[in-house]
């Protein structure tokens, strides 16, 4: 196969993966957390001895910049944060996908011109 034809086809591979990630639409980074904490009273039910503690209650964890950044997710949007972690998982495939789509493309691009000023120079031009 010639390098045009490859790089053709990574040009197409690349439209592909540019239309997957223009598919995701709702999607967030993170791990989420179940907690169950101890209130601290003596007399709680949290106190006696094997007992989970209160909760659950759910936090939602990621790192921006080198900190790390919690946020309260309540009960009732549980199940869609963690549809929106599953999302995220999945567009940062299909972006990994396009940066190594992208640098092959880069790789056939530059064999292409090294193979075209290789023919120029055997035809007698500088």
């Amino acid at each position: 196969m010639s390098h045009s034809a490859d790089l053709q086809e990574l040009m197409v591979t690349k439209e592909q993966i540019l239309s997957k990630i223009d598919q995701f639409k709702t999607f967030r980074p993170g791990s989420l957390v179940e907690r169950y904490r101890r209130c601290g009273k003596p007399y709680c039910h949290c106190a006696k001895p094997g007992a989970k503690g209160h909760g659950p209650s759910y936090s939602l964890t990621r790192s921006v910049k080198g900190k790390t950044i919690t946020k309260i997710i309540p009960k009732d949007v549980v199940e869609t944060t963690r549809l929106q972690i599953q999302e995220y998982h999945l567009f940062r495939e299909a972006v990994d996908e396009l940066v190594d789509t992208n640098e092959k493309i880069c790789d056939a691009q530059l064999a292409a011109n090294k193979q075209t000023s290789q023919k120029a120079k055997k035809k007698g031009y500088p």
